[in-house]
C-alpha cells in the first residue's frame, strides 16, 4: 500500500510541477511573459561570448602586479633579515627574500615563460622586464653561491636545486624558458646555468631500458606524464639554440617513447602514470598532467624543424590529443581535475593549459578553428571568473604525485598560493589576444563562431550569396544618436566596399565628413542593385527595421534600372514615375513577378521611410565618364528627372548630384577626370573622395536639411 501511495503522490507532483523543474537543476531566470523565449537569460555563471582584447589584458595585468610584489628578487640574511646587496658578501646564511613563490621552480619556468609569451602578444614591456630581471638576478649570484656551496656543503635551497638538480621538476622547465630569454636578452648571461640543466637531462636523468624518462617512485621504474614537460621542452629548444640535430632527435624520441606508454588512443588522453612491472597500468587521466603533455607538443612543434622525419607524427598526435580533451570540457568551460569524472572538480591550471595550446595550435594552423576556437574561448572565459581582485589564481590544485586509485585526485586541496596556476594563465591570456589579433570569432545566432573573414553583420544567420560585408541596419547606432543609411548600387558601395579592384563607392568615405560622436554612418549600398532588385532580393526589408525616427536615408539609384525586364539579371524597372505594371515570366526560374516603374520602387522607399520617422534625401545617380566635347554626357532626361520628379511629389528633398559631380569634372577637364574613374562608371579612390565631398557640399547647400548640423567644419 505505502509504495502505491508513493507512487500516486509522485503522479500527482507531475501535474504540478514542470518536467523541466527535474531535469534542468537550474530555473530560468524570470523575464516578462512578452519577452521571445530564445531570447531569454540563462541562469549562467560564466561569462559566454566573445572576451574582449582590452579585458584579457587587464585580467593578466593584475596578475603581474600581484607577481612582482610577490616574487621579489633580494638576498637576506636569514639570521638578521637584512637585506645584502653586495654580491660578494654572499655566506652560508645568505637567503633570497622568501616571497609567496619560488623564483627556481618548475611552476616558474612555466611562468617565465608565459611573461616572453606575453610581452610578445602585448606589447607591454613589463611582463618581458619581469623575467629579465629575475634571470639577471640568478645569473648574476650564481658563481657566488656556488662557491658557498662547494666551501660549506649546503646553500639556499631555491639556489641548490639549479646549481645542482636532482629531478627533472628541477632542470627542464627553468632550462627552456632561460633558453627563450637568451635567444631574445643575450645580456642575461644564462649560457653556464643552461648547459648545466642540459647536462642533467640528457646525461644524468634516470631512465627506463629503453631511455625513456623514469622515477623510482611510487614504483620502481614509473613513468610520470609530467615528465614529458620536464624535459622534451628543454631539449628542443636547445636543438634550435645549438643547431645541432641530436637534441630535435631526442626530443622527438621521447615524445614517441611516452606516447607508447601513455596515450590511449580510444580516448583520445594521456594516463597520468605507467608502471613497468604492472601488468595494468593505472589509467587515471589526471587534468594537469594532459596539459603538460600538450604543451610538450606545442612547445616542440614550435622550433622542430618542418623537414624532421617525426614533426608529422607529432602533428598528428596533438590533433589526437586536443579532440579527445575537447569532447571533455565541461558546459561551463571548465576541464575537471579527472578529465574524465565530471564529478571531480574544476580545476584551473589544466583548464589554462588547454586553452592556451589550442588556441596556439589554431594560431600556428595545426588545427581548424571553426571547430575550436569556441572551445578555447570558452575556456579563457571560465579561467578569468579564477582570477580574483588581488590577482591571484584561484582553484588551482597544489603539487600531485601519482597514485593508483580516484579519491587521491579528488582530495588534492586547491590554493591561490599553488603556483601551478600562474603560468598557464597569462600564457592563455597572451595567446587569446593572438586568436582575437588572427581570427575573426563572431555572436552568430547567440552563439560563438569563428569565421575565416571579418564578418560585418549581427544578423543570426548571414544571407546574400554569403556577403560578408552587410552590416545590421542601426547597429552603429550611439546611444540614440541618428544614423545616415545610405541605399544604391556599386557607386555607392563597390564590392565589399574595402577596394575591389582598386575600385570604390562614395558611400565607403562619406562617414569621414561627420562628427562621429554624434552621428554615425552606414553604407547598405550593394553592387549591381536596381531600385527593383534591391527590394525584390531583400536588401531593403533588412534596412527598414534598423530605421527610426531622426535618422537619415540616403537613395541613389538609376544606374542599372535598364535593360531586360524577365532575361539576365533581370533588374530593369519600368520607365518614367507612372503607377502602371507589368507582369513578366522569369526566365531563370518561370516564375511570374510584376515589375514597376522607376518612380514606383523610389515611393516605397520614401514612404516606409518617411512611416518611420526617417528623412529621405533623393539623389540623382553619379554621372559616367562619358563626354561630348568638352561636357560630361549627364543623362539628365531620364533616371535623375524622374528623381528630382519623385522627391517633389512626395515632398522630400532632392539633391541632384549627378549635374554637381558633372560640373566639377567639366572645370578639371577630361584628361583629369579619367583619373577618378576606372571605367566608365565606376571611380577610384580619388575619384570615391571627390564624389563624397561634392554630395557633402550639396547637403550644405540645401539649408532645409538638418543633416549639416552633424558635418565636421
Amino acid at each position: 500500500m505505502k509504495k502505491n501511495g508513493l507512487i500516486i503522490i509522485s503522479f500527482l507532483l507531475l501535474q504540478i510541477i514542470p518536467m523541466s523543474t527535474f531535469a534542468q537543476g537550474k530555473q530560468e531566470k524570470v523575464t516578462d511573459s512578452n519577452t521571445p523565449l530564445h531570447l531569454m537569460e540563462p541562469e549562467y555563471d560564466i561569462p559566454y561570448g566573445i572576451p574582449d582584447r582590452a579585458t584579457i589584458k587587464a585580467d593578466m595585468d593584475r596578475i603581474l602586479v600581484y607577481l612582482e610584489e610577490a616574487t621579489p628578487f633580494a638576498l637576506v640574511d636569514q639570521n638578521s633579515g637584512r637585506e645584502i646587496r653586495n654580491m660578494e658578501a654572499i655566506d652560508q646564511n645568505t637567503r633570497i627574500r622568501r616571497g609567496d613563490f619560488r623564483l627556481t621552480s618548475y611552476e616558474w619556468g612555466v611562468t617565465y615563460a608565459a611573461m616572453l609569451a606575453a610581452a610578445e602578444a602585448t606589447g607591454d614591456k613589463r611582463y618581458g622586464e619581469y623575467v629579465d630581471n629575475r634571470f639577471h638576478f640568478l645569473s648574476a649570484v650564481a658563481p657566488r653561491y656556488k662557491k658557498v656551496q662547494d666551501d660549506f656543503g649546503n646553500t639556499d635551497p631555491q639556489i641548490g636545486r639549479m646549481l645542482k638538480p636532482a629531478a627533472l621538476d628541477d632542470a627542464g622547465a627553468l632550462c627552456a624558458a632561460m633558453i627563450k630569454a637568451a635567444r631574445r636578452n643575450p645580456e642575461l648571461k644564462l649560457e653556464p646555468i643552461i648547459q648545466n640543466y642540459m647536462n642533467y637531462i640528457m646525461h644524468m636523468e634516470y631512465r627506463l631500458f629503453d631511455g625513456t624518462f623514469a622515477r623510482k617512485r611510487p614504483q620502481m621504474n614509473t613513468v610520470w606524464l609530467d615528465d614529458m614537460f620536464m624535459s622534451i621542452p628543454a631539449l628542443a629548444q636547445m636543438g634550435k639554440q645549438s643547431g645541432e640535430s641530436r637534441y630535435y632527435d631526442e626530443a622527438a624520441r621521447q615524445v614517441a617513447l611516452f606516447a607508447d606508454k601513455m596515450f590511449v588512443q580510444e580516448k583520445g588522453l594521456f594516463r597520468h602514470g605507467w608502471v613497468e612491472s604492472a601488468e595494468d597500468h593505472p589509467s587515471f587521466f589526471w587534468g594537469r598532467a594532459n596539459g603538460w603533455a600538450m604543451l610538450t607538443l606545442v612547445e616542440v612543434l614550435d622550433v622542430l624543424p618542418e623537414h624532421h622525419p617525426q614533426r608529422d607524427s607529432i602533428v598528428q598526435l596533438l590533433r589526437r590529443h586536443i579532440a579527445g580533451i575537447s569532447a571533455w570540457q565541461s558546459g561551463d568551460g571548465f576541464w575537471h581535475q579527472l578529465v574524465d569524472r565530471n564529478d571531480s572538480y574544476h580545476e584551473t591550471s589544466a583548464t589554462a593549459i588547454f586553452v592556451y595550446c589550442i588556441a596556439h595550435a589554431i594560431n600556428k594552423g595545426w588545427i581548424n578553428p571553426i571547430s575550436y576556437g569556441p572551445v578555447a574561448t570558452l575556456g579563457w572565459n571560465a579561467v578569468s571568473t579564477k582570477i580574483n581582485n588581488k590577482g591571484q589564481v584561484e582553484g588551482t590544485c597544489v603539487g600531485t604525485g601519482m597514485a593508483f586509485d580516484p579519491a587521491f585526485y579528488y582530495s588534492r586541496p586547491v590554493s591561490p598560493f599553488a603556483a601551478h596556476g600562474y603560468g598557464p594563465v597569462i600564457w592563455a591570456g597572451a595567446e587569446m589576444i593572438q586568436l582575437l589579433d588572427n581570427q575573426y570569432p563572431k555572436m552568430n545566432d547567440k552563439a560563438v563562431q569563428f569565421y575565416s573573414t571579418q564578418q560585418l553583420t549581427w544578423a543570426p544567420i548571414f544571407s546574400l550569396g554569403g556577403r560578408t560585408d552587410q552590416i545590421v541596419a542601426g547597429s552603429s547606432r550611439k546611444n540614440n544618436s541618428p544614423v545616415v543609411m545610405l541605399i544604391g548600387d556599386s557607386t555607392v558601395k563597390n564590392g565589399s566596399g574595402k577596394g575591389d579592384n582598386d575600385q570604390w563607392g562614395w558611400g565607403s568615405f562619406f562617414e569621414q565628413f561627420f562628427d562621429s560622436t554624434r552621428i554615425s554612418v552606414e553604407n547598405h549600398a550593394l553592387g549591381g542593385r536596381s531600385s527593383r532588385t534591391f527590394i525584390t532580393e531583400g536588401l531593403w526589408d533588412k534596412v527598414l527595421p534598423g530605421i527610426r525616427k531622426g535618422d537619415y536615408l540616403f537613395i541613389q539609384f538609376g544606374h542599372n534600372d535598364g535593360g531586360p525586364l524577365n532575361r539576365g539579371r533581370a533588374r530593369a524597372s519600368l520607365k518614367g514615375i507612372g503607377d502602371e505594371s507589368e507582369i513578366v515570366v522569369m526566365e531563370r526560374n518561370g516564375a511570374q513577378e510584376e515589375v514597376h516603374t522607376y518612380g514606383y520602387y523610389l515611393r516605397r522607399y520614401i514612404r516606409q521611410a518617411k512611416n518611420r520617422g526617417a528623412i529621405p534625401v533623393v539623389l540623382s545617380h553619379t554621372p559616367g565618364n562619358s563626354w561630348e566635347g568638352d561636357k560630361m554626357i549627364r543623362n539628365s532626361d531620364t533616371y535623375a528627372k524622374w528623381s528630382q520628379e519623385v522627391a517633389a511629389q512626395e515632398g522630400v528633398l532632392y539633391i541632384d548630384l549627378n549635374s554637381l559631380i558633372a560640373d566639377k569634372c567639366e572645370e578639371m577637364r577630361k584628361e583629369k577626370t579619367n583619373e577618378l574613374y576606372k571605367d566608365r562608371v565606376h571611380t577610384s579612390y580619388e575619384g570615391a573622395i571627390l564624389f563624397g565631398k561634392t554630395l557633402i557640399e550639396g547637403i550644405k547647400a540645401t539649408p532645409k536639411l538638418t543633416l549639416n548640423q552633424y558635418i565636421k567644419q
